[in-house]
Parts: C-alpha cells; structure tokens; sequence
C-alpha cells in the first residue's frame, strides 16, 4: 500500500507532461495532414498515407517488442504525436524562415540547396523534435530506469515526425505514378532506414543518461549538448550523402551508408534495453 502511494507522484509530471504534447499535437497533426493532402485525389491520398503508416507500424512494433511499451504509454502516445503535429509545425515555419533568408543571398542556387539541406535543416528539424523530447525525459526523470529508454522516446518523436513528412512526399510522388512512389518509399522507408527515429533516439538516449547518471549539471549540460550534436552529425552526413552521392549509383551508395547506421543503431538500442531488464531482474 505505501509503494502504491509514494509511486503515484512521480508519474504525475510525465501524465501532465504528456496530456499536454497530446493535446497541442493533435490539433498541429490535422493541420499539417489537412495541408499536405489538399488538393489530392482520394486515391492518391490512401495510397500516401497507406505507405507512410506502413513504415511507421514496423517501426511501433519493434519499439513495443524492444521496450515494452515503458515508460508509459501515454507517454508513447505523446511522443509519437508530437512528431506528426508539433515538431512538423515548428520545422515547416522554422525551414521556411531559414530558407527564404538563404535563399536572398548571394548563394549559388546549388550552394543554397546544399545549405538549407546539410545545414540549417538538420538544424531545425533536431530542434522541433528535441523540444517534445527534453519535456518527456524531464518530465519522466522519476520513473525511467536507463538511459535507453530516453533513446526509445526520441525514436518515437523520430517515427511521427517522419510519418508525417513521409505523407508530403509520397504526395508528390505519386504525380510520376506508382513508380515514383516506390522510388520514394525505397529511399525513405528502406535505404533510409527510420533515420529520424536514429537521429532524435540519438538525442533522447543522451538526455537520459544525463538526468539519470551524471554526477553533476556540467557533466548532464556537456552530455546532453553532445547528444543534440549527435543527432545533428547523423542528420547532416545523411542529409549530405543524399545530396553528393553519385546519380547512376544514388542508391547503392545512399543504402550502403545508412543501412549500417540502421543496424548499428538497432543492435545498440535492443542490448541497453536487455541489459536494464537483466539488471531489473536479477
């Protein structure tokens, strides 16, 4: 009876934590599918929508199996939703500003291309997805068990975001017919390997170790910031190998990239959450 009681406090900053993404997430997430379909036949819209839910229920599952669904599953609701609804929004307007200012400089338009891209869009993006995740593993600091755990959250902000922005693409791949949508979802789904659930899981994992095992506030600042970092190197050198890699091998080269960052990111993130449930149970 006493455990029951002194455990409900510590879930209550993550349950409002997470009422509250949901709730700004949702209306953001209608927002952004209402913009991304409009003008778009039915069929066109199933089909955009089909592929991208397609990708990211693989990738719900495997996060469920890995980690069973911790720390709550509000909180995967939260995460999930802020990256269809306010990370999008805040990466659409954030990427918009940043793109016109580069746009009006002096820039070749190649030079531009590669700067809104490899730069300042990896920039952005990480930021808008990193804002849901630092209030989930702040708020969650009490009830989360590994660092591993803050690396699943960032990879579920990861998978709505990409799903969301999955959509608008696949949109406008479907203008080439079904080719060009499998040309897109073998580029984004395949050979890119969930890299957005990589990128932001990279921030997540870092944010959680440093609240759970940092001795002091530099040693947590240092870490986290390094983390955001992280996610900011993977971002740009995939943002990069997608912008440089040769046309006649575009795919070979992109795939035999990232498909490695993939599987190394797997294997990692499925041995810290093992060894937590080894140490829980032994």
């Amino acid at each position: 009876m006493t455990h029951a009681v002194s455990m409900r406090p510590r879930s209550w900053a993550l349950v409002v934590c997470s009422l509250i993404l949901v709730a700004v997430s949702v209306r953001a997430a209608i927002y952004e599918l209402t913009e991304a379909l409009e003008g778009v036949s039915s069929s066109d819209a199933w089909l955009a929508v089909g592929a991208s839910t397609l990708s990211a229920v693989v990738g719900l599952a495997f996060l469920a199996w890995a980690a069973r669904l911790k720390p709550t599953v509000l909180s995967w609701l939260a995460a999930f939703g802020w990256g269809t609804g306010g990370a999008l929004i805040f990466a659409g307007y954030g990427n918009t500003v940043i793109d016109s200012a580069v746009a009006a400089s002096n820039l070749s338009d190649e030079a531009v291309d590669f700067v809104t891209s490899v730069l300042t869009g990896p920039i952005v993006e990480e930021t808008g997805k990193g804002i849901g995740v630092l209030a989930l593993i702040l708020a969650a600091r009490k009830v989360l068990d590994r660092p591993a755990q803050g690396g699943v959250l960032g990879a579920l902000v990861g998978l709505g975001f990409a799903w969301g922005e999955d959509v608008g693409y696949y949109v406008s791949a479907l203008e080439n017919g079904m080719s060009g949508l499998w040309e897109s979802f073998l580029v984004r789904a395949i050979l890119g390997a969930y890299a957005h659930a990589i990128f932001t899981g990279v921030f997540g994992y870092a944010l959680a170790w440093a609240v759970l095992r940092a001795q002091n506030v530099l040693t947590g600042l240092l870490v986290a910031v390094g983390g955001y970092g992280g996610a900011l190197a993977l971002h740009a050198q995939a943002n990069g190998v997608g912008f440089l890699a040769p046309e006649d091998s575009w795919n070979l080269t992109y795939g035999a990239i990232e498909i490695p960052v993939f599987v190394v990111s797997v294997a990692l993130l499925v041995w810290g959450l093992r060894r937590q449930r080894a140490t829980l149970e032994a």
